[in-house]
Parts: structure tokens; sequence; C-alpha cells
């Protein structure tokens, strides 16, 4: 496909170029589009005996449906994170179209205009920039959990809303234990008493909780925005139900920092800012393969630069708030450590070396880290008189 990319007889105007751009922009549209398009069917209910408050759930089935406000809502903010990107693309390829059908003449006379006017062109760029900076100053808030401010362009209520529609398990997913299973009432005991003693927190007071425990061996768990716990069964043979509480803490401090928002809101500028001058740039003077290999070398340097480096910021933030909300249960905070010391002779060896290519820190760094954070959990165990 490079080689195809790259010759030069690989033309934007050919009709194999054009047929390629476009087959190339579907496929980014339809998965965007399945993404925020969805049909509903209802889950299940949690049993009473759980002591959480109980709603229904429904899932996506990935089938294409009809429009619903929530869905329309959701697609336009997943829309807004991509905009960028998509206006440095159409904006590069609309200038280059329109150059190539320009006289040598005309050329020549805008080329002489932009160098002449060069100073108010980059005062033009310096007020744009400062008028973005003021719009992302305006969107931020300081976090009381951590002292610093966080950016949030998104909407918490459509994020909360959107995942309660989870991705729905076919034929051959694991199925979820039913609320009398002995595992799933454990892992809904461990959840009731890490929510009881963190009521007063505004983040879980506010929601509905539900738990759902997949019968899985992946050793993983995750909490979503909404309030529903979901664990895979081999967590729970691995994890005490210290270590579980505070593995939960750390997904529950996911939905108390906000990451979500923040995730998205970070993507949305690192594309505003990043890859839509870039985009613009090379659609305009490059050829078209070079182009393609150009957009794709600039979006992975995004991630491995900027992106993924914050993502393992608020993985460590939420460790840290995490082990915090564990501690106000009474949970032996001294076990975190001792439980990612065990995941981390799992790891392989390229997750190891290519830690700088992961969304998440490794296991041994976690446990370094939950082990320097043992003094203050402890103290706050104490003043919560466990």
């Amino acid at each position: 496909m490079f080689s195809k990319l790259t010759s030069k007889n690989f033309s934007l105007y050919s009709i194999s170029g054009l047929r390629f751009l476009i087959k190339s922009l579907f496929s980014w549209i339809r998965d965007m589009t399945c993404m925020a398009l969805s049909t509903l069917n209802p889950v299940m209910k949690i049993s009473k005996n759980t002591k959480l408050q109980l709603k229904y759930h429904f899932c996506r089935t990935g089938v294409i449906g009809s429009w619903s406000p929530d869905n329309m809502t959701f697609g336009m903010q997943l829309f807004l994170m991509q905009l960028p990107c998509i206006v440095g693309l159409v904006a590069g390829l609309t200038a280059r179209y329109w150059w190539s059908r320009q006289a040598a003449e005309t050329k020549r006379r805008y080329v002489d205009a932009a160098w002449t006017n060069r100073p108010f062109a980059g005062l033009a760029v310096v007020a744009a920039l400062c008028l973005f900076g003021a719009f992302l100053w305006r969107h931020t808030e300081i976090n009381p959990w951590t002292g610093r401010r966080g950016l949030f362009l998104f909407s918490d209520k459509v994020l909360e809303e959107l995942s309660e529609k989870e991705e729905c398990r076919g034929p051959g997913e694991p199925p979820l234990l039913d609320a009398a299973d002995p595992v799933h009432e454990r892992v809904a005991g461990v959840t009731s008493r890490l929510l009881a003693a963190n009521a007063g927190v505004d983040a879980i007071g506010a929601r509905r909780w539900t738990v759902q425990v997949l019968d899985s061996p992946a050793i993983n768990a995750t909490v979503d925005s909404g309030g529903q716990v979901m664990v895979h069964v081999g967590l729970t043979k691995m994890a005490n139900d210290d270590q579980l509480s505070i593995v939960l803490g750390h997904e529950m401090a996911h939905c108390v920092l906000r990451h979500i928002n923040q995730l998205c809101s970070v993507v949305f500028v690192a594309n505003s800012l990043g890859l839509m001058p870039f985009f613009a740039a090379i659609w305009v003077a490059l050829p078209i393969g070079w182009s393609v290999l150009a957009h794709l070398s600039s979006v992975a340097l995004i991630k491995v630069c900027i992106l993924w480096p914050c993502f393992r910021k608020y993985e460590n933030e939420a460790d840290r708030v995490g082990l915090e909300l564990a501690a106000k249960a009474c949970v032996d905070v001294t076990q975190g450590h001792l439980f990612w010391d065990a995941m981390s002779k799992t790891d392989s060896c390229s997750t190891k070396l290519f830690w700088w290519m992961s969304m998440h820190p490794t296991s041994k760094s976690r446990a370094k880290h939950l082990h320097s954070l043992i003094p203050v959990a402890t103290e706050i165990r104490r003043l919560a008189a466990c």
C-alpha cells in the first residue's frame, strides 16, 4: 500500500487516488457513526440484595439504528473531538485543488502579496491563539482532589448518559453471572462497603451504582462514568477483598476526577493546535502519497508524545484517589502495592520495554507509587475510626 501511495503516478486527481481517499474517509465516518448510533436492548436488573441503588441497563447491538437525542448529542461531541482534523484535511485539499488551477502569473502575485503582508498574518495568528487560549481557560476548573486546573470542554451529563449504553456481548462473549451467584454477591458486598464509606463524595453519592460480573478469566475491572461497575471473574480469583476494593476504588476515582471529560478535552486541543494546522500544510505542500504517510506519522507522534503521557498521569491520579477512597472503607491499604507486585510478574518483556507506548503505567511503577502512598492512606484510615 505504501509503495502505491508514494509512487509518482498516484495523484489525488486520478481515479485511483480519489477512490482510495473516498474509501478511507468513508471507513472513518462509518466507524464514528457506529459508535454514535445504536439500538437499545435491556440487559438485566440487579437484585435488591446488593444494597445498591438500582436501575435498568441498556447496551448497544452495534447495528445502526434511528437517531435519538442522546445519540445525536454524543455524536456531535465525538465529531467535535475530530473536527480539527477534518477541518485541516478539507482545508488542505481545497487549497491544493484551488492552487493547482491558478495561472503562473496569478500564483506569483499571491506569493508577493503574502510576503508583503506577513506581519499582519503573524498578528492574526497570535490573535487567534490568544482567543483560543481564552476559550480554553474559561473551561478550566480547579480539581479539589489534585489542586490542579483541569480542562473540561464537554458535557458530563451526556458522557454519563452515554455510559449507560454498553457494548452488547455476543454469543462468543463471556456471560454475566446471576445476582445470586456467590462471586457476584462478593463483588456487590465489596462495592457496597466502598460506596457507603464514600457516600459524602458528591460524584459518588449522586450516582446510582450497579454491579455486573463477567464470567471471564481476564484480570480486569471497569467503572463507567454512569456508575456501572463491571468486574471479571479472573480479578476476583487473584485479588482478596482488600485488593479488590483498591482496584474498584481506582476505577471509581476516574469518575470522581472526571477523567473521561478531561481525556476528550485533551484530544480536542491536541487536534486543534497540533494536527489541524499540520494536516492543512502537508495536504497542500506534499504529494498525496507522502501526505498520507505524514498524516499517519503525525497522529502517532501526537499519541506517543502528548496523549499517552496524559493518560498515564490520569492513571497515577486515580491510583492515589482510589487508595484514599478505599482507606475510608477501612481497607488494608498495604494490599495495593502487593497486588501490583503480583501483576508485574505477568507483564511481558515488550510491555516493560515499550512502556512509553502504553496508556497505563507498568505494574511495577504502579506498585512503587502505591507503596509511597501508604503513610497518607494510613492516616486517612485512622481518621475514619477504623
